[in-house]
C-alpha cells in the first residue's frame, strides 16, 4: 500500500462497481432497479473525474516535458480506446445475426470511432478525460490552477451549444469535476477543515439532498439542490472510502478492483452483453417483470462485467508486452 492513496483506490473501486451497475438497466426492468440507477448516475462520473484530476496533481512529476506527457497518455488513453472501440464493433459485426445485440453497428463504425465514441457511448469518458490531459499540463502553479478551476465553472453553468464531436460538449460539462480533484489536492492544508467534520455528516447530508430531489416536496424551490448532487455524492463516497480503509473491513478485493478499474471501463459493457445475451435465452431470467428473477439475472451481468475484466487483467492482459502496450497498461 505504499505511496498509494488508499481512500481515493477504496472510491475508484466503488466507482467503477456502480458504473458497471448503472451500465444495466433493460428496458421493463423493475422500478426500484430504475430508481438504483438514477441515483447512481447523480454523481457516479462526476466522482471518476474528481479521481482522475486528484490522483494527477497528486502523482505529477515536476519538470515533465509536455511532449513526454502527452505521449505517455495517448498510449495511455487513445490506444486503448481504438483497440477497444474497433473490438466492439467487430464482435458486434460477428453476433448481431446470432444473438441480441444491443446498439448494433454497420461498417462505418469503424470510421465513427475516430471522432465519436461509436462503440459504446461509455467511452466518451476517455475522449473528455484525454481533452483534460491536454490542457491542465499548461497550467503551472496553484493559482493557475485554481484560475482554470473558476473557468471550468463557467463552462458547466453557462448554456452554450459544444459540438458531440471528440466529446467536446462532456469535456465541457464534466471539467469541472476534473478540475475540482485538482483544486482539493492543491489546497488540501487550506481545505483540511472540513476533515473535522464527521464522515457520516457527508453521506447523511448527500442522502437527504437526494431525496429531496426526487421528491414532490417544494420542486419549486428546491430544483438547485440538484447543481449540488455530483459534489455531494463525491463527498459522500471519498467519506464512506475513508471510514472502510480505517476500518476491520478486509480492502484486498477493494484494491484489486481498483487497480483494475480502467480494463473494467474498457471491457464491462462488453462482457455485460455477453451476459444478458445469455440471459435473455433462458426463460426463467428472462422474464424481467419477476423481481426476484431479475435480481439474479441483474447479479449475474454485473459480476460478468466485474470479475472477468479483473481476470484478463490479471492472468492475460498484464502478461504479455503486446497487450500492455495496446491497452495502456504499466
Amino acid at each position: 500500500m505504499s505511496g498509494r492513496i488508499v481512500y481515493i483506490d477504496l472510491a475508484k473501486a466503488i466507482c467503477i462497481i456502480l458504473v458497471v451497475v448503472g451500465h444495466y438497466c433493460p428496458p421493463g426492468c423493475p422500478g426500484w432497479w430504475s430508481a438504483i440507477v438514477q441515483f447512481i448516475y447523480s454523481f457516479h462520473m462526476p466522482l471518476f473525474m474528481f479521481a482522475s484530476g486528484f490522483i494527477y496533481i497528486a502523482t505529477k512529476k515536476d519538470g515533465e516535458k509536455y511532449s513526454d506527457f502527452i505521449v505517455k497518455k495517448i498510449r495511455r488513453l487513445m490506444v486503448p480506446y481504438f483497440v477497444v472501440s474497433a473490438c466492439i464493433i467487430g464482435i458486434k459485426l460477428i453476433t448481431e445475426s446470432h444473438l441480441y445485440v444491443q446498439n448494433p453497428k454497420t461498417v462505418m463504425s469503424f470510421a465513427k470511432m475516430f471522432y465519436y465514441p461509436e462503440a459504446g457511448y461509455f467511452l466518451w469518458f476517455i475522449w473528455a478525460l484525454w481533452w483534460m490531459f491536454v490542457i491542465i499540463p499548461l497550467f503551472k502553479t496553484r493559482l493557475q490552477r485554481l484560475a482554470l478551476f473558476a473557468v471550468s465553472i463557467l463552462l458547466h453553468f453557462i448554456p452554450f451549444v459544444t459540438t458531440t464531436i471528440f466529446c467536446l460538449e462532456q469535456f465541457q460539462n464534466m471539467l469541472i469535476f476534473f478540475m475540482l480533484g485538482v483544486v482539493v489536492y492543491d489546497w488540501k492544508e487550506l481545505l483540511s477543515i472540513f476533515g473535522k467534520f464527521p464522515k457520516m455528516a457527508y453521506i447523511a447530508t448527500f442522502a437527504f439532498a437526494y431525496l429531496l430531489s426526487v421528491s414532490q416536496v417544494g420542486t419549486e424551490y428546491l430544483a438547485w439542490i440538484k447543481y449540488l448532487l455530483p459534489i455531494l455524492g463525491i463527498a459522500a463516497v471519498v467519506s464512506l472510502s475513508k471510514l472502510i480503509e480505517h476500518s476491520k473491513i478486509p480492502i484486498d478485493l477493494f484494491m484489486i478492483t481498483s487497480n483494475s478499474s480502467y480494463i473494467i471501463y474498457l471491457f464491462h459493457t462488453t462482457f455485460e452483453g455477453f451476459a444478458k445475451a445469455l440471459i435473455f435465452k433462458i426463460p426463467y431470467l428472462s422474464n424481467i417483470s419477476d423481481g426476484g428473477m431479475f435480481l439474479v439475472g441483474a447479479v449475474f451481468v454485473v459480476a460478468c462485467g466485474v470479475i472477468i475484466p479483473i481476470i484478463l487483467n490479471d492472468k492475460v492482459f498484464n502478461r504479455y508486452s503486446t497487450t500492455r502496450i495496446l491497452l495502456g497498461l504499466k
